[in-house]
């Protein structure tokens, strides 16, 4: 299978050599690629660098986290992808290190969250958009994603009890490999990803009955002097 990235490297490979090309990545997962870095970053974009690569790297060549501010928890791949946190700076942006450290490059869409993003609010979007998407045809996914989306609703707005994380593991557990398409998987991944990472997150927002988080804060323009005169 070929796509458009696949296909523009091959003029420098008929240019280079397939050693000059091997001799970038690791040993199984060879050459350049494209990263695509967003979120809290100083400058976001298309990165092409050595399969291996690092993120600590490319937030070194990227300008780092937005001023003043920490990495929180990226994907590596994209929302479908288990998240990883700021422990997983180092880990090599691979297919066999990204999975040997629990999740998948995926996409290679790394989004980057700073600490003034909640866990609960970022995977409930996600999941609303899994849900949307969800063509209906299989019943885990169709009626999975409607109620994950109830729950963590529920949670977000400091409805929720203790029970409903265990439910939110049990519904994505019936959802996850047990649909007709990846989709699925996706919208399984950061339920559990998150509920391993922050599940004390989780619990503020039924112990503390809401979100302990400011959203005006994680806006890109919430350090501005002109919005916060």
């Amino acid at each position: 299978m070929n796509n458009v990235e696949s296909i523009a490297s091959v003029p420098a490979i008929l240019k280079n050599g397939k050693e000059w090309f091997r001799a970038m990545g690791s040993e199984k997962s060879p050459g350049f690629t494209l990263y695509s870095l967003s979120g809290h970053v100083t400058s976001p974009g298309q990165y092409e660098a050595p399969l291996g690569i690092t993120l600590r790297q490319l937030l070194e060549m990227s300008g780092g986290m937005r001023a003043g501010h920490r990495l929180k928890f990226w994907t590596p791949g994209g929302s479908s992808t288990p998240m990883f946190t700021a422990e997983h700076l180092d880990v090599p942006l691979d297919y066999e290190g990204v999975g040997a450290a629990g999740s998948m490059l995926g996409t290679k869409a790394l989004q980057c969250f700073d600490e003034t993003t909640c866990v609960v609010r970022a995977v409930t979007r996600w999941t609303e958009f899994y849900a949307h998407e969800s063509c209906g045809k299989c019943t885990p996914c169709r009626e999975g994603t409607y109620w994950l989306v109830q729950l963590l609703r529920d949670i977000e707005a400091g409805k929720g009890a203790r029970s409903d994380l265990d439910k939110l593991a049990d519904i994505a557990d019936n959802i996850n490999g047990k649909s007709f398409c990846a989709l699925g998987d996706g919208a399984a991944s950061p339920i559990f990803s998150s509920l391993k990472y922050f599940r004390e997150e989780y619990e503020q927002h039924i112990t503390g009955r809401g979100c302990p988080f400011d959203p005006a804060k994680s806006t890109a323009w919430a350090d501005r002097p002109e919005v916060n005169a």
